[in-house]
């Protein structure tokens, strides 16, 4: 066995290791050397009187601190030669919401919380279950320990961490709120230049659209007056002095008419090239501007959703702080009053103590005295009222 499991020391004593020893010196001789941790008879064993299996993590168990003043406060000091072996205090590690039957039906409680909200909602969609399931499972930290607290110091203490998480669910509501705000803003920039975008690709489209026409009509233009400047040439040959004289004039215009043609040619090429570049350039831009704003619908989108389940469990806590407060004072006033009660018996107990002579009556009282003064710390110590303080458990040293 474990040196740090409850019970008593395994002596491993062999029949033929005794030899001329008697049993009892033996097992003396063995207790007296052990250096097993030892934790009192009480330990070992269930708690008296409820059969309760020594498992604080086991269903329907008790507290942690029942089980823990139940295996000490009750323990047989053991003797071995006169030799006190004084027991070391056995702590029940772990806290109260360890009690797992508790933690299933407060489990099975949110559940039903749960089934019922969606079941009285009007609209359907997974946003509403969403939420609503998010709200269940969100708020069952503080809400679960004020649902398990019995003592005013547990609610006082969940109180305290409701109101964080309350706080937490604030800061996530404004965060959202931030984030609504400025990817809103961001729509509404991305939209404007998308828009503008849109004008810039339709007016590149009407240009290229012009460029082509004005083309079309030049190239055929170029075209016919070459064939005249060829048919022109042709005639100086034959053409008399003053013919030759019209002709090259007439040459010499068309000429000019074919390079000044060829030019706005040119540039009827260079700005349908131009506006086919920028219409590109243009789609990637429109293509860009789409995607953030649909990234701004989705941001905006998932901060309505996570504000509005913030919201939701911010309420949950504000409706638990008004029914938890209400119960804090109700048990203050509950412990007030049993505090006041214990407080008068252990003094009579000891006023008794002092004023008789007769030892039977003194041990009598003195053993009532220090079962009423258990109580009474123990339940000073779960209040969270500052007008009580433990009092001591031996009558003989007050």
């Amino acid at each position: 066995m474990s040196v740090n499991k409850p019970g008593l020391p395994k002596l491993n004593m062999q029949q033929n290791a005794l030899g001329s020893a008697s049993f009892k010196t033996s097992t003396a001789s063995k207790l007296a050397t052990s250096t097993r941790t030892g934790y009192g008879i009480m330990a070992q064993r269930t708690k008296v009187g409820t059969g309760a299996i020594f498992n604080v993590k086991t269903y329907n168990s008790d507290s942690i601190s029942a089980q823990r003043h139940a295996l000490n406060d009750n323990r047989t000091i053991i003797k071995n030669n006169n030799i006190i072996g004084t027991p070391v205090a056995h702590n029940c590690s772990g806290n109260n919401a360890m009690n797992k039957y508790a933690m299933a039906l407060q489990a099975a409680s949110l559940v039903t919380q749960a089934l019922g909200s969606l079941t009285a909602a009007k609209s359907s969609g997974s946003a509403v279950a969403n939420i609503t399931s998010s709200v269940t499972s969100g708020t069952t930290g503080a809400i679960g320990d004020l649902a398990n607290a019995k003592y005013s110091s547990e609610i006082q203490k969940g109180l305290s961490k409701l109101e964080t998480e309350m706080n937490d669910y604030e800061t996530k509501m404004n965060k959202a709120e931030e984030t609504i705000q400025k990817e809103t803003k961001l729509k509404s920039e991305n939209e404007t230049k998308l828009k503008d975008t849109e004008n810039q690709i339709q007016s590149e489209k009407q240009n290229i659209t012009k460029q082509e026409g004005t083309i079309t009509k030049l190239q055929s233009s170029i075209q016919t007056d070459k064939m005249t400047l060829s048919s022109l040439k042709s005639q100086l040959s034959t053409a008399g002095d003053l013919a030759k004289m019209s002709i090259q004039s007439q040459i010499s215009e068309l000429e000019a008419k074919i390079a000044q043609e060829e030019q706005q040619l040119k540039e009827a090429q260079e700005s349908k090239a131009n506006s086919q570049k920028n219409l590109e350039e243009l789609g990637n831009t429109k293509k860009d501007l789409t995607n953030q704003i649909a990234n701004n619908e989705k941001n905006i989108q998932n901060a309505e959703a996570e504000k509005n389940s913030a919201s939701a469990k911010k309420d949950k806590l504000e409706d638990a702080k008004i029914k938890y407060t209400k119960k804090l004072t109700e048990a203050q006033n509950k412990e007030s009053k049993e505090l006041s009660k214990l407080f008068n018996e252990i003094g009579n107990y000891a006023k008794e103590f002092q004023e008789t002579t007769d030892v039977n009556k003194k041990n009598k009282l003195s053993e009532k005295y220090t079962e009423k003064a258990k109580e009474y710390n123990e339940l000073v110590r779960k209040t969270s009222s500052s007008s009580y303080t433990e009092v001591g458990l031996d009558l003989n040293s007050l």
